[in-house]
């Protein structure tokens, strides 16, 4: 279970819970004779087989599939098939050769889908739980408004830990529902910086919304990272 640092309305700010709301499904998956079936990684091919190196071997393409047509240049008997324990990823440069510095880029995309701008990855730190609580902004959306702006790719149920933060978080709460709002949560000194819940792990905006039947109450933070928007609409060259 995750901590989160919050702030109320009136600046008061308290550590509290923020459990994902996401029900785990269980299956078990049988074979026609009713025994347990399990997943297994296996290895399909090694780096000498692929088919940039296969190509380079034989001279040409044409040259490789009369290799393939008459054998099997492209699997490994020594190792084709085997079971894969405990893996981890290795980044290589176009020579095969493992590459220990990598650079990370950041692309954006309008709309449209065509590449916007491409940028090194700033790999951010996580900052809902730290020393500066985030902060209630005050900035209001309406839930009819806000699911036809932005697409909700998550959502955390905020929880109290003992008396005092249930009365920090129903009043959060009580003020969201009667509103029919749901307010944009923000992280940094000033509340303007996305959330971030684990180091160089995806950024969202915050969207707090909150319930409340007698004296319960459900106080749900909605993550996003995708706005939606109009496509701009090209002129009629034709005209």
């Amino acid at each position: 279970m995750a901590e989160i640092n919050l702030t109320d309305n009136r600046g008061r700010d308290a550590i509290v819970n923020a459990e994902s709301v996401t029900i785990p499904h269980e299956y078990r998956w049988i074979d026609e004779e009713q025994l347990q079936v399990g997943t297994r990684k296996i290895l399909r091919s090694t780096f000498g087989n692929d088919i940039e190196v296969l190509e380079e071997k034989y001279g040409d393409l044409d040259a490789l599939a009369e290799a393939l047509v008459t054998g099997d240049p492209d699997v490994d008997l020594e190792t084709f098939g085997r079971f894969l324990n405990e893996t981890s990823r290795a980044y290589t440069n176009p020579d095969g050769e493992i590459v220990h510095h990598l650079s990370r880029w950041e692309v954006l995309y309008t709309p449209n889908g065509e590449e916007k701008e491409r940028r090194p990855l700033d790999v951010e730190e996580p900052n809902v739980a730290d020393e500066t609580p985030l902060s209630w902004t005050g900035k209001k959306l309406k839930k009819s408004e806000a699911c036809r702006r932005f697409v909700f790719s998550g959502k955390m149920q905020i929880q109290h830990i003992n008396g005092l933060t249930y009365d920090f978080l129903f009043q959060m709460a009580k003020e969201l529902h009667e509103s029919q709002s749901l307010m944009l949560l923000g992280g940094g000194p000033k509340g303007n910086k996305p959330l971030v819940f684990r180091r160089g792990g995806l950024s969202y905006r915050g969207f707090l919304e909150g319930r409340i039947q007698d004296n319960r109450y459900a106080l749900i933070l909605h993550l996003s990272n995708m706005e939606l928007k109009t496509p701009e609409v090209e002129a009629d060259k034709s005209e």
